[in-house]
């Protein structure tokens, strides 16, 4: 085969992919049903998007603040499929929502040409976290917010309980492992950062490519971010297509030094967020899924153990139970989540809504104990 034949078929190889893409990306990419969109300006130049669902009938004191996975974007937790929404679940139950998306995901972007292309974990704690709260407040008027995170959401929210105990005023963590020790899904991936063979760059592109495929079989390794079994292949399809990001280098990097090294720490070692856990006061819910090989029962237990307020760990499914057990992210689009998982993540917010509202009294901003 001569030069030019090989050029020739490169070119169409890459004209076939793309238009591969193409097509289904556009099949099941999906508007999102917020009420609006808003934006934050960090301050090192990101502008943060923040899709916002007002409640349904009176607004609780409280406002709730969203906070997607690593490889995810906001639809995570506001899906494009509204009986997956959390987010929709809770303003339906009276709360103002607010699904963020951390800078490099979803709607986010680079405000000025200076902002910086690369950033850890620590950046969302230190710039994303403050300017999000920010947004919240002046939307609101409340002086604190509901964290609900799944996954690096919930981690970013004990780290940010820690920094900011005045603006967080409790913690729904899904999903979201404070240590690494136990899980050797995690060390492989570690292995992998560590070897430069996974960057997270073409995170999407990769998934939605393999959109036609997807469901149709179950390996092993599909299995560590979600028990597929336990999701249709209509909603699989979408969260591929809808939720899945890529991941910035530097916080790829910063986990697998956790995983390799089993800490929670700052990437220059100054900031331990595992040993701030025993300083958090706020109220915090844990949930755990049975069959979860990211936070396996164990170690959310552990982290609720080492938290320092008041702290439940809600166990959702049955080990063992493959067709309809809870992995990771289906917590967030199992088939039954939206009966399972969802309405106790609204009670429980419900009564420490309640309870922290009287404690605290009206706020800044606020009149009666009502959202202004």
């Amino acid at each position: 085969m001569s030069a030019l034949e090989v050029v020739a078929l490169a070119l169409l190889l890459a004209l076939a992919t793309w238009a591969h893409y193409a097509f289904w990306t556009r099949r099941y990419l999906m508007r999102t049903g917020e009420d609006e969109v808003l934006f934050a300006e960090t301050r090192d130049g990101w502008r943060l998007a923040l899709a916002r669902r007002r409640p349904e009938g009176a607004a609780r004191p409280i406002p709730v603040l969203l906070v997607h996975g690593i490889a995810a974007n906001r639809t995570s937790l506001d899906f494009v499929l509204e009986r997956w929404s959390l987010s929709a679940h809770l303003a339906a139950a009276g709360f103002d929502c607010f699904a963020l998306d951390l800078r490099g995901h979803g709607l986010s972007r680079r405000a000025h040409p200076g902002a910086p292309r690369r950033w850890t974990f620590d950046d969302h704690v230190r710039l994303d976290v403050p300017a999000a709260l920010a947004a919240v407040r002046a939307a609101t008027g409340a002086a604190a917010v509901h964290w609900v995170g799944h996954s690096q959401g919930g981690l970013i929210g004990m780290a940010a309980s820690a920094a900011f105990p005045e603006r967080v005023a409790s913690l729904v963590a899904l999903g979201a492992p404070a240590y690494f020790g136990a899980q050797g899904a995690l060390r492989l991936f570690a292995q992998a950062c560590s070897a430069f063979i996974f960057t997270g760059r073409l995170n999407r592109f990769l998934a939605r490519c393999l959109v036609p495929f997807s469901g149709l079989v179950h390996p092993p390794v599909s299995q560590v971010a979600i028990n597929t079994r336990n999701v249709s292949r209509a909603v699989y399809r979408r969260v591929i297509v809808n939720v899945v990001e890529n991941v910035s280098v530097g916080v790829l990097r910063q986990l697998a030094r956790w995983i390799a090294t089993d800490t929670f720490a700052s990437q220059d070692g100054g900031v331990d967020y595992r040993a701030a856990l025993a300083s958090c006061r706020q109220p915090a819910l844990f949930v755990a899924g049975a069959a979860d090989r990211i936070a396996p029962p164990e170690v959310v237990e552990r982290a609720a153990r080492a938290w320092g307020g008041e702290a439940e760990v809600l166990h959702v499914g049955v080990a063992g139970s493959a067709c309809c057990d809870y992995g990771h992210s289906d917590l967030l689009f199992g088939r039954s989540a939206p009966e399972e998982v969802f309405p106790a993540i609204a009670r429980w917010l419900a009564r420490r809504d309640q309870v922290l509202s009287l404690e605290r009294g009206p706020q800044d901003g606020e009149k009666g104990g009502r959202v202004a």
